[in-house]
């Protein structure tokens, strides 16, 4: 029940809050920032230009406390920072995606590239039935992995297919 009361909200928000371009960005937690990121990595880095306006993103960088990153995750936050409700992480595009294929999975199409979704499964047993699911593809040089339990695949695609290359 509990997911319900979270699930409403989120969804009302997606659907009904204005979009907003990346250079209006709301970071928390004094997050670096994706133009600190893209000096350093070595590839593209690539952001929505769909979100809604009242979300707020917090970038954790891996290996932290290093100079340059080997990925990074660009976490969406609710208004309050109090959900996660996207998760998108970036690498050096990979070449070989056999390994992450399960017959589960369904073929799409990101902005001409070839894009894998998977839904989570449902947790009958806590009574989860969680939406969304997990996103990748390589795009620009980049590999992208997208997951949310909080919004629908419609949305996390509709997200996906604005990632253009941060400027």
């Amino acid at each position: 029940m509990n997911f319900l009361y979270r699930l409403i909200p989120l969804t009302l928000i997606f659907l009904f809050s204005d979009l907003f371009p990346a250079e209006a960005i709301k970071y928390n937690h004094d997050s670096i920032t994706i133009s600190e990121v893209q000096k350093r990595v070595n590839f593209p880095v690539l952001y929505p230009k769909k979100i809604p306006k009242d979300w707020t993103l917090e970038i954790k960088t891996y290996p932290s406390g290093k100079k340059d990153f080997t990925y990074f995750r660009l976490h969406f936050m609710d208004k309050n920072d109090e959900y996660l409700i996207v998760g998108i992480e970036q690498q050096k595009e990979h070449t070989n995606t056999s390994d992450l294929l399960s017959p589960q999975i369904e073929k799409v199409d990101i902005n001409g590239n070839t894009g894998y979704f998977k839904h989570w499964a449902p947790s009958i047993l806590r009574g989860e039935y969680p939406l969304g699911g997990i996103l990748f593809w390589n795009q620009n040089g980049t590999f992208i992995r997208m997951d949310s339990f909080n919004i629908t695949k419609k949305m996390m695609l509709e997200i996906a297919r604005s990632m253009a290359t941060f400027e």
